[in-house]
């Protein structure tokens, strides 16, 4: 007997190999895919600004701000808010108050890097005015939100930021 049955029908297993070159290119498809979408994602911002202004003053409340001019972003931001294409800015109210709104839209998405630094800058002299007896402004300061997207920059401080910062995002 030569190990067979029957009128000489084998029964034979295929074996299925798997093809690793094509589960790769599916892989850097899908890879690519969600990195173009998270681009997408992350670039947005170029809503007109009294949509953004209207969306993030109606979400929070703005006690301890008050509206401030191009002085005051040139005192407290050094920067020239006619090198941008718009600007809001609420200041604290009193010198015991951190809370603090900014919302610069860009003409280019070059001038992101300038207004960024300025406004890391004003949260670092804010900290350091602060440091040591103000303990609840410290902790707005140390959870301010700064963001930049699109064509905007945004800043907040106080105990909505969180509110403020969800407008910004749905108002883009």
């Amino acid at each position: 007997m030569d190990g067979s049955y029957g009128g000489g029908s084998r029964f034979v297993m295929k074996k299925h190999k798997i093809n690793v070159t094509g589960f790769l290119k599916y892989g850097m498809l899908l890879v690519i895919f969600g990195y173009i979408i998270l681009l997408l994602v992350q670039a947005g911002g170029d809503a007109p600004m009294n949509t953004v202004k209207e969306q993030v003053l109606g979400a929070v409340e703005m006690k301890g701000m008050k509206a401030a001019g191009t002085q005051d972003l040139k005192k407290y931001y050094g920067l020239n808010a006619n090198d941008f294409e718009e600007v809001v800015l609420y200041l604290p109210d009193n010198v015991m108050s951190v809370n603090e709104l900014l919302i610069i839209r860009l003409r280019s998405e070059g001038q992101a890097e300038q207004a960024e630094a300025a406004a890391k800058e004003r949260l670092s002299t804010q900290k350091d005015n602060f440091e040591g007896y103000g303990v609840n402004q410290s902790k707005l300061l140390n959870s301010a939100i700064l963001e930049g997207r699109g064509r905007y920059i945004f800043l907040v401080v106080g105990e909505d930021a969180d509110k403020a910062y969800s407008a910004f995002r749905k108002s883009l």
